[in-house]
């Protein structure tokens, strides 16, 4: 699973020198071979081709020439990649490559027999592996051995003037390739490093991108994640134990994709108590053929928030302005009931007419207090909070402002503290805990409910959960659960839930709901540490 760009340049060059140093020794074990087998005359249509002039010093230096060879080749399989990249090993190797076949060439007849040319190759796999000046001494060596071996040759009466001209012109053709060489493996390595950078900067920014991005392929399998991805997945950092599946929800959602590609974007969960997320999908053709599939993730909740906030900045000063205009005239309405309930000549049918007028009057003052509330809304101010000491304080102070006798069932995990305004987070609970009694009490005869707070076992982050023994939430209400002005009661005014999901949210909390085991509602708080912040 590649999550980063894990070797430098320097590393990869390196890794190249070493794989090339490799290679070149097989070339030298296969030319080694060859000589011998011609000086054997193993090939009868090549004979003399080699050692005719010098068979004994061909002899000597083809069979310690392919001794060394095996010896140097089985030495690369247990000598590490750094110290085979080093200049000092192939500088050494190529000298005495070049040292032999001259040998060779001398023993076989100079320049004229045609080995010269193995010291082309030689020099050339030189300016491949190394660089400057050091490289430039390999065709200088070459030349200059060459050189004397034509004297020694010439005064043996083996060679002609002509020879020592051979001599010069393949002298140049060493220097010329070896340089070649250089200026091609110097471009080459520009260019692969100008490619790492890019692969670099690129893994940057995509580690750095806050939508989630991963390739995952045919089978499900994660070829690619990013840090944002991780974290909005859930998906655990550990190094020693790689994460190569997704989670099996979003692959539900991947197949869902699959099956109808024209779907934009497609919501999910990583699990119940996750956040909503969604996830757009894209194909990609690989070189290999191989099906992979590009996926963005996205937290809904940051869309939500920016819409929230456009429709809020828009509507905020209106809805308040109208808020304001609506409570003179309702003030007024309602105390024109009032005291034409207290007149002692209206009729009992018309004060039936002035008890409903009193009891809209009542709501419709209750959705002005929220709008109210919600425009005169402070900033939070988190605070650490020992939910231990705290729910038990919440719980008493509660129940005292309710005129009824209530159950309500505390457990607590030790030692769970969350970050949040406990203003703020009394209302949350409040509008919970009303709702909560309203249900359970129209079921069940009893107003009771059951509070858990304590660390959730699947994302490691504290969670508080409201149960109630009532019917639960109708499966049509849900897509607009927390919406403003969304309720099934006639009394309700719709804006409870959407005020207590606002205040999860600048709390860095977030509000969701599921069904219970009791068969009621369930409204669970999953806090977020700081670093989850937008």
């Amino acid at each position: 699973m590649k999550t980063a760009v894990d070797a430098g340049p320097d590393a990869q060059h390196s890794l190249q020198r070493s794989t090339i140093l490799r290679v070149y020794n097989y070339y030298r074990i296969l030319i080694s071979f060859l000589f011998l087998f011609l000086f054997l005359d193993i090939f009868p249509d090549a004979s003399g081709f080699v050692g005719s002039t010098m068979p004994e010093l061909f002899r000597g230096t083809i069979v310690g020439y392919v001794a060394g060879n095996i010896l140097i080749g089985l030495a690369t399989f247990f000598i590490r990649t750094e110290v085979l990249a080093r200049t000092g090993p192939s500088f050494v190797i190529l000298v005495l490559d070049i040292i032999c076949l001259n040998l060779l060439m001398i023993a076989s007849g100079g320049v004229g027999s045609g080995l010269g040319n193995f010291l082309i190759f030689t020099v050339a796999f030189g300016g491949g592996l190394i660089l400057g000046r050091v490289s430039t001494v390999l065709p200088a060596i070459a030349s200059i051995l060459m050189v004397y071996g034509e004297v020694y040759l010439f005064f043996r009466n083996e060679v002609d003037l002509q020879a020592m001209f051979q001599t010069g012109l393949l002298g140049v053709v060493l220097f010329v390739s070896n340089i070649l060489f250089q200026f091609l493996s110097m471009q080459l390595r520009r260019s692969e490093t100008e490619v790492f950078t890019l692969e670099k900067i690129n893994q940057l920014v995509v580690d750095e991108m806050r939508a989630g991005v991963v390739v995952v392929g045919s089978e499900g399998e994660i070829t690619l994640i990013n840090s944002a991805a991780k974290e909005l997945l859930e998906i655990p950092a550990q190094p020693a134990i790689p994460y190569e599946k997704l989670p099996y929800r979003l692959v539900d959602t991947l197949n869902a994709w699959k099956e109808n590609k024209s779907q934009a974007g497609l919501t999910f969960h990583t699990h119940d108590a996750g956040p909503e997320l969604i996830a757009h999908f894209s194909s990609l053709q690989t070189p290999d053929s191989a099906s992979e599939t590009l996926i963005f993730v996205e937290d809904s909740t940051d869309v939500q928030r920016q819409a929230q906030q456009l429709k809020l900045a828009s509507l905020g000063r209106l809805s308040a302005t109208i808020a304001h205009e609506i409570r003179n005239p309702l003030s007024a309405i309602s105390t024109a009931s009032q005291l034409l309930a207290e007149s002692e000549k209206l009729p009992q049918g018309d004060k039936r007419l002035t008890e409903i007028i009193q009891n809209h009057v009542a709501r419709l003052n209750g959705v002005v207090e929220s709008v109210l509330q919600m425009s005169r809304r402070k900033n939070a101010e988190p605070v650490p909070l020992d939910l231990e000491a705290w729910l038990p304080a919440f719980i008493e102070e509660f129940s005292i402002g309710m005129p009824d006798a209530i159950d309500i069932d505390l457990t607590v995990e030790p030692e769970t503290t969350v970050s949040f305004d406990p203003l703020h987070l009394s209302q949350v609970l409040g509008n919970l805990c009303q709702n909560g009694l309203r249900y359970s009490e129209k079921v069940t005869g009893e107003a009771k409910l059951r509070i858990v707070a304590g660390i959730d076992s699947y994302s490691g982050n504290p969670f508080i959960e409201v149960v109630d023994y009532g019917n639960g939430v109708d499966e049509q209400v849900l897509p607009n659960l927390f919406e403003p002005f969304n309720t099934s009661e006639v009394t309700g005014t719709g804006l409870g839930l959407y005020l207590s999901k606002e205040l999860c949210e600048a709390n860095n909390a977030r509000l969701g709901y599921r069904k219970a085991d009791t068969g009621g509602a369930s409204f669970y708080i999953s806090f977020f540490p700081a670093a989850h912040e937008t």
